[in-house]
């Protein structure tokens, strides 16, 4: 089947918003009074970004969505961003058409669209990525995982990797050490106390999140998460946790392995165990960002 016809559209434009200072009649229309106002004014930050906030929020996706009116749920509820599985062999799977109307959606309601693929290769993931409008690739298997170098820079990428039962990874990281290695001995010099190992600007391209999975990707099974050592340094942003999640355990999750965001999609269907449970989705997302003590 051929996909639809790509179209480009135009970014919308920020709206300015200007401050009012109403005076008392017979007041003096001071500078220092509109100072003053004009400080109140406050800006609030996109879902996903970090703040400078001491206190640690964590990150919420709900993947495996397929509907808008699940994602609007979602929203609602939180979620910072929304994942559409884009791999014909997913029981989620939604076609580029579904997918660009569940993306709108996230974006209205400040999410992170996100676009999941398995085995497609850097073109394909690009032309799947341009027509929907999403600008996030996670990386879920081989084939997509190998497309890495070949991905536009304009795409953010998200790569996956499995953990065992154990908790133990068992999945090849975004970069070659070996190739790292030479880079810095050919950028640096070859001397081991100055020139440490610049992992986000290796030979490849980085990755924004590094996501941890279980050894079945959405079958709700999850792992030895006290043994779990999450590689450090081969993301842009931080790392994800995903596996067996669901209202009840993310909490725990959390406070055991402090990622910078969670991934859930089985631990918040329904009985279909495709749609999402309205309620489910909404403890979840309070329970994960439940600040830590």
């Amino acid at each position: 089947t051929r996909s639809p016809t790509l179209t480009t559209q135009m970014s919308a434009m920020s709206a300015l918003a200007t401050a009012r200072v109403t005076f008392a009649p017979g007041a003096r229309r001071s500078t220092k009074a509109f100072r003053a106002a004009a400080t109140t004014v406050r800006v609030r930050p996109a879902r996903g970004l970090v703040t400078t906030s001491a206190a640690k929020e964590t990150l919420v996706k709900v993947c495996g969505v397929t509907s808008v009116a699940d994602c609007q749920l979602a929203v609602d509820a939180g979620a910072d961003f929304i994942g559409m599985i884009l791999w014909p062999g997913s029981k989620r799977f939604v076609d580029l058409v579904a997918a660009k109307e569940i993306a709108a959606c996230a974006k209205a309601g400040g999410a992170t669209p996100v676009g999941v693929f398995v085995d497609e290769t850097a073109g394909e993931i690009a032309n799947a990525c341009k027509y929907t409008e999403i600008d996030t690739a996670q990386l879920h298997g081989d084939g997509a995982r190998t497309a890495l170098k070949d991905l536009p820079m304009s795409i953010k990428a998200i790569w996956v990797v499995n953990a065992d039962a154990d908790g133990l990874i068992r999945t090849v990281l975004p970069g070659d050490e070996d190739q790292l290695m030479k880079q810095r001995s050919d950028a640096m010099g070859a001397n081991p106390v100055t020139a440490a190992v610049d992992w986000v600007k290796g030979p490849r391209r980085a990755v924004d999140y590094l996501l941890v999975d279980g050894v079945t990707p959405g079958s709700g099974e999850t792992y030895d998460w006290t043994n779990l050592k999450p590689p450090r340094g081969v993301s842009r942003k931080g790392w994800l946790l995903a596996g067996g999640l669901d209202p009840e355990n993310v909490n725990e999750a959390v406070r055991i392995c402090s990622p910078t965001g969670v991934d859930v999609a089985s631990g918040v269907a329904d009985a279909s165990g495709v749609a999402k449970d309205a309620e489910k989705v909404k403890a979840f997302v309070a329970n994960a960002k439940k600040i830590q003590a």
